[in-house]
């Protein structure tokens, strides 16, 4: 993909742990490569598919000064947060903040952090069975926008019978697609804090809740950890969620079964 490469701007700010970093101030230095397609804005003159990048520069000298950090993690973090947020023709971004004038009292060129984040396509199933079920799908889908993760399309909504044994009222459930820069378990993490925000209480496995929001497919990663399985390991057996899936990526290609989203629904369909 396309790139383009900002080297080395110095900004003047006051982060660090020792309260003399934060009194005094001390010069740092941001490089970083975006990645994004170039062709419109090469053929066509368009400006508004390329970077700003003496905006984009003030931004960051903006956005870097307007607070004080612990840590250089956190600032080269928000950085790269901010920019995503305020460029979203961005597809990747590769951000390197040094700090030269680092407290160590030792011979030192400098010391710098590197963050590396892409967008990436996800897919994400949402049910209710409990209070208003439609206005809770909405309700979630808002707090995901909310939180910077950009819905691509959503399913039709469907009314489906509990799945797992558990007597209960009836579901409604649908699936979207999202585009995110979050890492596969940060998107976890930020999924399961929307659940517990808007309510959730888990006390009945595969019982009734307000809002149930399952990981399904980022891209074609294949996880295993004690906190997150991708694919979702019950893709293949639930109908409504092949159903919704197949609504919106019917030949998406299932990459452990190595099978489509139209022939898993198909097979199950019958």
């Amino acid at each position: 993909m396309d790139q383009l490469q900002i080297k080395d701007l110095e900004i003047f700010a006051y982060h660090g742990l020792f309260p003399s970093e934060k009194e005094l101030g001390q010069k740092f230095v941001v490089s970083a490569i975006l990645s994004y397609d170039m062709t419109k804005a090469a053929t066509d003159l368009d400006l508004t598919a390329s970077v700003h990048y003496g905006e984009l520069c003030q931004q960051w000298t903006t956005w870097f000064q307007e607070t004080t950090e612990d840590l250089i993690e956190t600032v080269a973090y928000k950085l790269v947060e901010r920019t995503f947020e305020a460029y979203p023709l961005v597809q990747e971004i590769q951000l390197e903040l040094k700090k030269p004038w680092a407290p160590v009292h030792l011979p030192l060129d400098t010391c710098s952090v590197t963050i590396h984040r892409r967008k990436q396509r996800a897919f994400i199933a949402l049910g209710s069975n409990l209070g208003d079920k439609q206005v809770n799908l909405k309700q979630a889908i808002e707090k995901m926008q909310s939180r910077g993760i950009h819905i691509l399309k959503e399913s039709s909504v469907l009314t489906t019978e509990p799945w797992g044994g558990v007597e209960q009222d009836s579901f409604a459930n649908q699936v979207v697609e999202v585009e995110t820069w979050l890492p596969a378990p940060v998107l976890l993490e930020t999924l399961l804090a929307i659940e517990l925000e808007m309510g959730r209480v888990r006390e009945v496995h595969w019982g009734p809740r307000l809002i149930d929001l399952d990981l399904l497919f980022v891209e074609d990663q294949v996880l295993y950890t004690d906190d997150l399985i991708l694919p979702h390991p019950y893709i293949a057996e639930r109908l409504f969620v092949l159903e919704s899936l197949q609504e919106l990526a019917p030949h998406f290609i299932h990459p452990t079964l190595k099978q489509s989203i139209r022939n898993l629904y198909n097979a199950l369909k019958k």
